[in-house]
C-alpha cells in the first residue's frame, strides 16, 4: 500500500462508534505522552492546571531527559523517579515519558496524546533541533534539511509515532537517547495495529494536533473541572522552519515513504477523535466558542500586561469557583 492510498483511506467508523459509546470516566492518574513536536507543551500548559501543583509530575523538572533531547526517556529511569516522587500523590504526569509507565501504578491510569502528520512533524523537528548548530553533522559537516532526509539516519524519520505507541520490546529499546541513528528494526503492520489497540484500551483520548484545544477542553469536561484557566499560548514554536509547500516534492515523498504507518495512524486518530467529540456535544462546541473569544482577548492583553497580571485577571474574571 502506498502513502497516497493511506491518505485516501477512512477509518472503520462503525467500529469506532461501538467503542466510543459512552463518555469515559476520569482516571486516578492521567499520563500525557508527549511525542516530540506534536504540540505537547501547549497541551500540557492547559491540562496541568486542573491539578494541584503537588499532584503534578513533570519529567523535565525531575531531571529526566533534557529540553533538547526530544525523545522518550528510558522507562526504568522514569519508574524510579516516579516511585521516589511518591506514587500515591501523583495524579498527572507530563513530558517525554515512555509508553508503559502506567504499569507502575496500582490505581487506574490512562494516557492522552496529540499526533501530527509526519511531514509536518519532521520539518518542525529538524529545524527546532538544528537551532543547535552542532546537532546534525556528517563527517564533521552540518547537514541541511534535504541531506538529513536523504541520509535517513535518524530514528525520528522512521514511523516514530508508531514506535512510541507500540510498546513492544524490539521497538521500545530504540526509542531513548539523544544521538540520531538508523533504527535496526523496521516498523511493520502488526506494530501499527498494536499501537491502535493501546490507544483503544489505555487512552482517555488522543487527537490530531490541529484539534489540540478540543482535546484539552474534552479532558476538562471528563474531569468536571471549572474553566479556571482557558487561556494558553502556543508553546515552543519552531520559528525558523519553512512551510511544507516550500519543501521539494521529492523530499516530501521520501518522508512519506519512511512514515507510511505514521500516516495511517494519524488518519485513524483523526477519525476516532471526531467520533469521541460527538459524545461531548453540544457542550464542547460551546466551550470552544468561549475559549476562542477569551483566548483572543487575553492574548491581545498579553502584549501589554505582564503574564502574572494577566493570569490573576483571568482567574478573577473567569475561573473563580
Amino acid at each position: 500500500m502506498t502513502p497516497s492510498q493511506f491518505k485516501s483511506e477512512r477509518p472503520d467508523e462503525g467500529a469506532i462508534r461501538r467503542e466510543l459509546a459512552v463518555r469515559p470516566s476520569p482516571p486516578d492518574v492521567l499520563i500525557h505522552l508527549h511525542i516530540a513536536k506534536t504540540g505537547g507543551t501547549s497541551l500540557s500548559s492547559m491540562i496541568k492546571h486542573g491539578f494541584r501543583s503537588a499532584e503534578v509530575f513533570e519529567s523535565g523538572a525531575q531531571g529526566i531527559g533534557s529540553p533538547g533531547a526530544m525523545r522518550q526517556a528510558p522507562r526504568e529511569l522514569c519508574e524510579r523517579q516516579l516511585i521516589g516522587f511518591g506514587l500515591c500523590g501523583i495524579r498527572y504526569i507530563s513530558g517525554h515519558v515512555p509508553f508503559g509507565i502506567h504499569r507502575v501504578f496500582e490505581c487506574p491510569a490512562k494516557y492522552i496524546a496529540t499526533f501530527r502528520h509526519p511531514v509536518e512533524r519532521i520539518i518542525s523537528y529538524f529545524f527546532f533541533q538544528a537551532e543547535d548548530r552542532g546537532r546534525y553533522l556528517k563527517d564533521g559537516k552540518p547537514l541541511n534539511f534535504e541531506e538529513y532526509i536523504e541520509d535517513r539516519s535518524d530514528v525520528q524519520l522512521h514511523d516514530y509515532q508508531v514506535r512510541v505507541l507500540c510498546g513492544l520490546p524490539e521497538l521500545d529499546a530504540e526509542i531513548p537517547g539523544r544521538d540520531q541513528y538508523s533504527p535496526r528494526i523496521k516498523v511493520e503492520r502488526y506494530h501499527l495495529e498494536q499501537a491502535k489497540r493501546n490507544i483503544e484500551q489505555l487512552f482517555l483520548a488522543a487527537a490530531p494536533i490541529e484539534q489540540l484545544t478540543e482535546l484539552g477542553l474534552l479532558v476538562r469536561r471528563i474531569y468536571g473541572w471549572p474553566m479556571r484557566r482557558l487561556q494558553t499560548e502556543y508553546k515552543n514554536p519552531t520559528r525558523t522552519r519553512p512551510r511544507s509547500n516550500k519543501i521539494s516534492a521529492r523530499v516530501i515523498r521520501t518522508i512519506e515513504e519512511c512514515n507510511s504507518y505514521d500516516l495511517e495512524l494519524y488518519e485513524w486518530v483523526r477519525g476516532r477523535f471526531a467520533e469521541q467529540r460527538k459524545l461531548f456535544e453540544p457542550e464542547l462546541s460551546r466551550d470552544h466558542r468561549v475559549y476562542n473569544l477569551i483566548n483572543g482577548v487575553l492574548t491581545t492583553a498579553g502584549a501589554i500586561l505582564p503574564w502574572n497580571v494577566r493570569k490573576r485577571l483571568a482567574e478573577t474574571l473567569l475561573y473563580a469557583r
